[in-house]
């Protein structure tokens, strides 16, 4: 029972270093360009050992994409359990891990993830659970008087996702970063949405960030 459990054990471990070490790999060298057999070798494992994990490389995208919104939504969490933030606080946190994380990774990535019909409709899915969180953030936003009334957010929220797809569609990476480009189309909703009130505290709490 004991070695059934050290196996087990060792299982999970080598399941976890090999989701860690791919999407490092995805992120910095784009999906495409990582083999499978990079991994293996970069783990010292055997193809086999890698392919009776995941058999394939969709698959373990798949559970890396998972694993790295796993991890935003738990930060995101638990930023509002311990700091019990008003909505400002919680806008501008989402607005640094966002930041935070486009520095690390390739434009690459973003544009090869859409090649892959699990992970677009796995991520069209989340999207969906967001949009019914985040109608709930917009309309504490204005009952707090932060943002504004007269907005519809339904269809800011269509406009930015949109935006973003014309940012990959024509390739805009490739003339500005990906931090520069987030942080303009950031600003350009926030600051849209936003009441004077909200203006002058956001403009505020990003300033500590600088």
């Amino acid at each position: 029972m004991h070695k059934i459990n050290v196996q087990t054990e060792y299982r999970e471990q080598l399941k976890d270093r090999i989701l860690n070490l791919a999407m490092q790999e995805f992120y910095v060298n784009g999906i495409k360009r990582v083999k499978m057999d990079d991994i293996a070798k970069k783990l010292v494992i055997s193809k086999r050992t890698l392919y009776e994990i995941y058999n394939k490389k969709e698959n373990l995208l798949l559970e890396g994409i998972k694993m790295s919104e796993c991890l935003c939504e738990n930060h995101m969490e638990k930023f509002q359990q311990e700091k019990t933030p008003d909505v400002m606080d919680i806008l501008v946190e989402f607005y640094k891990v966002q930041m935070e994380r486009v520095r690390m990774i390739n434009p690459l990535f973003f544009v090869e993830l859409h090649k892959y019909s699990k992970i677009v409709s796995y991520l069209n899915k989340q999207h969906e659970l967001r949009r019914h969180k985040s109608q709930k953030f917009f309309v504490r936003g204005v009952r707090d008087g932060y943002f504004r009334d007269d907005i519809d957010y339904g269809l800011v929220e269509r406009f930015s996702t949109a935006t973003m797809e014309y940012v990959m569609d024509n390739k805009l990476y490739k003339i500005y970063s990906m931090q520069h480009i987030l942080y303009n189309v950031m600003f350009l909703f926030m600051r849209g949405f936003c009441t004077d009130k909200g203006l002058v505290i956001m403009d505020m709490k990003i300033k500590r960030l600088e």
